[in-house]
């Protein structure tokens, strides 16, 4: 492989440096900055065209920020930007060190970002050697699991969106889809049976940041149907296969909220159906790493679904405020899709925004 060594210079030579031996040992090939040679391009672009260039990114941080550039960040923090998502960023933070008030919150970002990639601590160069060489050898053997086949990706996507759901008359199923690959059996039958997992999976379902449960409504005992767990409330559910394929499904809409607060129409809100799909995203990075640490699945597949559409409209919450009662009805389709997409795995949690603001916009033209 290609790893690119990513720090400041200037007091890190020795972390550098074995860092790049346990890349060598293993047989790798190495990148860093103190290797170009002298370009008719700037610094910042040699750098970064050798982070799009390399198949890992060894990012070692100390105690020292850098020099912030034009971006208004350091080169290094530039090379972890132009990284995530879209590569593993194998991320060494020093111990023992009193950081930089920017390398402190650079630091932060990139614990964040840990729940995706991968980071470890060091505190000498033999302890940082060792942990390279492990990150990059577990690494490797995450790639042995077999190649991406994108076509068999998507329609394993498409084939997770239910074609039928029950519900009630202006609930609006909301289904949001994610699937794994390289495709493979990822949990064994009994881990579906394990209570560690079912409790983590409701905790994060109603009590997290983003739920996608009602915090008021019970939780019913969770099921195994076939080889899948689900985990259901009266209008929501989500489930959780071998393959570590994800399914949420909950009501686009809070149904009656419209007419208990303004007496209006009700509507599909656009803003609570981005609210959402991002949450229903999230999740999914979420429930993933919650199985797959290793990252065994390096890429997913993801898809939405918007059922029961029916005749409600579709508007914006400056639409209702500015006019509870009127509305212009769509055209009386039934379901709307956002069709498969193949992303990086990381990209779900770091992207979420993103992917909800696309697939709120494909819905959207759908409907209204």
């Amino acid at each position: 492989m290609k790893v690119f060594i990513s720090s400041v210079i200037t007091g890190m030579e020795d972390y550098r440096a074995a860092a790049r031996q346990a890349a060598v040992t293993l047989g790798h090939t190495v990148t860093a900055a103190e290797d170009f040679r002298a370009s008719p391009q700037t610094p910042q672009q040699v750098c970064l065209g050798a982070v799009r260039d390399a198949d890992v990114v060894v990012l070692l941080l100390g105690a020292r920020y850098g020099a912030p550039q034009e971006s208004g960040i350091s080169p290094t923090h530039e090379e972890y930007r132009e990284a995530r998502g879209t590569k593993p960023v194998l991320a060494f933070v020093q111990k023992g060190v009193t950081r930089e008030p920017e390398q402190e919150r650079f630091v932060e970002e990139v614990s964040t970002w840990e729940g995706s990639g991968y980071k470890d601590s060091f505190d000498t160069p033999e302890s940082l050697g060792a942990a390279v060489t492990r990150a990059l050898h577990e690494w490797e053997l995450s790639q042995q699991s077999g190649p991406v086949n994108e076509d068999e990706l998507m329609a394993r996507t498409a084939g997770l969106l239910p074609t039928r759901s029950a519900h009630a008359a202006g609930v609006a199923p909301l289904h949001v889809v994610v699937a794994g690959a390289p495709s493979q059996q990822l949990l064994r039958p009994a881990a579906l049976d394990d209570a560690r997992l079912r409790r983590d999976m409701q905790r994060e379902a109603v009590y997290s940041d983003h739920p996608v449960f009602d915090s008021q409504q019970g939780v019913q005992e969770p099921v195994v149907q076939g080889t899948t767990l689900l985990i259901a409330q009266a209008n929501a559910e989500i489930t959780l296969d071998e393959q570590g394929n994800v399914r949420i499904s909950r009501p686009a809409r809070d149904v009656g909220r419209e007419s208990r607060a303004t007496g209006g129409l009700p509507s599909l809100i656009e803003e609570e159906v981005r609210e959402r799909v991002a949450d229903g995203i999230r999740y999914a990075g979420w429930l993933l790493n919650r199985v797959d640490p290793t990252n065994r699945l390096r890429r997913v597949g993801l898809a939405c679904r918007l059922a029961g559409v029916g005749y409600l409209p579709w508007r914006t919450r400056a639409e209702v405020a500015e006019s509870p009662n009127r509305a212009s009805m769509g055209p009386g389709v039934e379901t709307a899709d956002s069709p498969p997409v193949v992303l990086a795995r990381a990209a779900l949690l770091f992207d979420t925004a993103r992917l909800a603001d696309d697939i709120t916009a494909r819905l959207r033209r759908q409907v209204r």
